[in-house]
C-alpha cells in the first residue's frame, strides 16, 4: 500500500496515530482507545477545529480532538438529535400530518407546541415518551444523505414541511444534506450522534398547552436537572408568540421569503412597533406607581440593549409626566484590590460583592427621603474612583432607574422596600427559529449582537471577543439568571429581523479568524448559523432602534 493511503493524525491528549485513508472518526476513536462514560459519551470530534459527526471519513492529515456532552460542542449534537428523536417519536404517536414545533427554552429544556391542536394531554406526552425510549433502545441510525436542491425540495412539499422548504429555497447551493429518523426529516443544521443508542438521558414533562423536553445540562452531564418553574419568563415567551403570530413570520425560511418579496420594510416598522407598545405599557405601569415606586431596576445579561431600552423608557415616561435619572451600577465597584477573586485568582468583577453595597442602599434611600446625594464615577483603568462625583435628588415628579446586572438580586435590593421599587428583566429571547426542529439560541444572537459592538465601537477582534465569551455567560449563570423571576415585568430585545441585519456585519469578522485561533470552532459555527439568513442593509433600520446599540448610527447619545 502507497504512503498516500495512511494519514497521520494528531489525537488530542493521546498522540499521533497512523491510520488508512477514509477511516471515521468512530473508528479512529476505537483505534486511539479514548475511554468515556456510558452516561457521558463521546458524540462527536473537533477536525481541524470544525465540529464534526463520528462518521466522517478522514481525507488528510489533521488534529482531532475527540467531545464528549460534557462539552458546548458535545452538548449542541445531543440535543441537536434529541429533537429529532421527540419529532420522530412524535410523528408516529401523532400522525405524519401533526406537526410539533420547537418555540424556545425552559425551565432547563425545550418547550414545544403542537401546532394541529390548542393543547398536548398528559396521556400523549407520555406515549410520546415510551416511543423515544423504544427507539433508542433499538439503536436506530440517523440516515444522512446528500441530495439535489430541487430533490430536497420536493421532499419537503411532499410532508408539508413549509418552512424547511422556504429555508432552503432561498439557500444559494446547488446540494444539500438532510437526515432522517423514521418520518422525520431534518435540514442538517451540524452533525448527530450516530444513533439513537447515545440518547440515554432525557425526560418529557407535559407543559400546557405544551410540552417540555428535559437533557443534561453541559457542567452536570451525566444527570437530569430537576425542574425548574419559571412562569414569568413562560409568560413573556406566550407573548412573543402572539407577536409572530402578528408578523407571520416565526422561522428563518419565512424571513427569507419576506426579504424577497420585498416587504421587510412594513416586517421591520411593525417589528419595532411591538417594542414601542410594549415600552409604553410598561411606562404605563410606572406612572401608575410612580408616587411610591420611584426606584426603576433595571437588569438583564450581556448585549441585551440595556441602554437603548432605559432611554426609549426615558422617553415614554416624559411623555407621561415622569421625569427619569440613570444609574449605573458600574459606578459603584469598589476599589480593586478590595474586590473578590475567582477561583483562578483573578479579579471577580461580576460578584455582586466587588459593588459597594452599603454606599448604593444608602443612596439608593437618600433619594426616596429627598436627599442629594453623590454619583460616584469609576475608573477602570486605575481601579480607583475619580474625585469628580455627580449630585442628584429627585423632584416630586422624578424616578430614577438604576442598572446593572445585579438589579434583581435580593441581596442588593433587600433593605429597599418593595413597594418602592419596581424591577424590570430585559433579554434578546429570540422569537424566531430555524424550523420546527431547531432553534436558535438567545446567547447566540447575543453574542453575534456583541461580537459586531466590540467590533465598531471598541475596536476588539471577534476573537478576542469569543474568547471571553464563556467567562460572560459563567457570570450570567451565576448572577442573573437565577434572580430573573424576580423582575415585575420583562422586555424582550430580540427583533425578527435582527440576524438577516447582522449576517453582513458579522461574517467578514467571522471569516478572518485563522484555522489556528483557539476561536476558530465558535467562528466556524456561527458562519454556519448566519448562512440561513438573507441580508438586509441596515439603511432600513430606525434610528431609534435597540439594534442601532450594535450597529451604529443610534439617534441617541452613549
Amino acid at each position: 500500500m502507497s504512503d498516500t493511503a495512511h494519514i497521520k493524525v494528531e489525537v488530542e491528549e493521546m498522540g499521533t496515530v497512523t491510520i488508512t485513508r477514509g477511516t471515521t472518526l468512530l473508528e479512529l476513536r476505537n483505534i486511539a482507545g479514548i475511554t468515556e462514560q456510558e452516561l457521558v459519551p463521546v458524540v462527536g470530534a473537533l477536525y481541524n477545529g470544525r465540529v464534526m459527526g463520528l462518521e466522517y471519513c478522514i481525507a488528510r492529515k489533521c488534529r482531532v480532538r475527540f467531545i464528549t456532552t460534557g462539552t458546548d460542542e458535545g452538548a449542541d449534537i445531543y440535543r441537536r438529535s434529541l429533537s429529532i428523536l421527540l419529532h420522530a417519536a412524535f410523528l408516529d404517536v401523532m400522525g405524519e400530518t401533526a406537526t410539533m414545533k420547537i418555540e424556545h427554552s425552559l425551565s432547563r429544556g425545550f418547550y414545544y407546541t403542537y401546532k394541529n391542536s390548542k393543547e398536548l394531554t398528559d396521556d400523549a406526552v407520555q406515549r410520546i415518551e415510551r416511543r423515544m425510549q423504544e427507539m433508542t433502545e433499538k439503536c436506530i441510525p440517523f440516515t444522512k444523505k446528500e441530495h439535489e436542491v430541487e430533490q430536497a425540495l420536493n421532499i419537503f412539499e411532499n410532508i408539508h414541511a413549509y418552512e424547511r422548504l422556504f429555508l432552503l429555497k432561498y439557500m444559494s447551493r446547488a446540494k444539500i444534506t438532510l437526515y432522517t429518523l423514521g418520518r422525520c426529516v431534518n435540514l442538517a443544521q451540524g452533525p448527530l450522534v450516530p444513533h439513537t443508542g447515545y440518547l440515554k438521558l432525557f425526560r418529557l414533562i407535559s407543559y400546557s398547552p405544551g410540552l417540555i423536553l428535559v437533557f443534561p445540562t453541559v457542567d452536570r452531564p451525566g444527570e437530569l436537572p430537576p425542574f425548574l418553574e419559571q412562569k414569568k419568563l413562560f409568560q413573556i415567551y406566550s407573548e412573543q408568540r402572539e407577536w409572530s403570530r402578528l408578523l407571520d413570520v416565526d422561522s428563518a425560511g419565512k424571513l427569507n421569503r419576506t426579504i424577497i418579496k420585498g416587504k421587510i420594510d412594513n416586517l421591520i416598522w411593525l417589528s419595532e412597533g411591538l417594542h414601542e407598545k410594549k415600552i409604553a405599557n410598561i411606562a404605563d405601569s410606572i406612572t401608575k406607581k410612580a408616587s411610591s415606586s420611584r426606584v426603576i431596576f433595571l437588569a438583564g445579561p450581556s448585549s441585551s440593549g440595556k441602554t437603548t431600552f432605559a432611554k426609549r423608557l426615558m422617553i415614554q415616561l416624559l411623555a407621561n409626566g415622569i421625569d427619569a435619572e440613570i444609574i449605573s451600577l458600574d459606578n459603584y465597584y469598589l476599589p480593586r484590590n478590595r474586590m473578590p477573586k475567582n477561583k483562578k485568582g483573578e479579579t471577580d468583577f461580576d460578584s455582586i460583592h466587588a459593588l459597594d453595597l452599603d454606599l448604593i442602599n444608602k443612596h439608593i434611600q437618600s433619594l426616596l427621603d429627598g436627599r442629594s446625594i453623590e454619583i460616584p464615577k469609576y475608573d477602570f483603568k486605575t481601579g480607583m474612583r475619580e474625585d469628580e462625583t455627580t449630585p442628584l435628588r429627585l423632584n416630586k415628579n422624578q424616578v430614577v432607574i438604576i442598572e446593572g446586572i445585579h438589579c434583581m438580586n435580593r441581596a442588593l435590593t433587600g433593605m429597599i422596600c418593595e413597594s418602592d421599587s419596581y424591577k424590570i428583566y430585559i433579554s434578546a429571547l429570540t422569537q424566531l427559529n430555524l424550523d420546527v426542529i431547531n432553534r436558535i439560541p438567545t446567547s447566540t444572537v447575543r453574542l453575534i449582537r456583541r461580537i459586531v459592538r466590540d467590533s465598531i465601537f471598541r475596536a476588539y477582534s471577534a476573537s478576542k471577543t469569543i474568547s471571553k465569551w464563556h467567562l460572560v455567560r459563567q457570570g450570567e449563570e451565576q448572577n442573573i439568571f437565577p434572580h430573573q423571576e424576580e423582575a415585575d415585568v420583562m422586555f424582550n430585545s430580540s427583533l425578527v429581523y435582527e440576524m438577516s441585519v447582522l449576517k453582513g456585519y458579522i461574517e467578514p469578522l467571522l471569516l478572518d479568524i485563522e484555522e489556528s485561533d483557539p476561536s476558530y470552532t465558535k467562528a466556524r459555527l456561527l458562519l454556519h448559523f448566519t448562512a440561513n439568513f438573507l441580508p438586509i442593509l441596515p439603511e432600513h433600520v430606525p434610528l431609534t432602534s435597540i439594534l442601532r446599540e450594535f450597529i451604529g448610527g443610534s439617534g441617541f447619545k452613549y
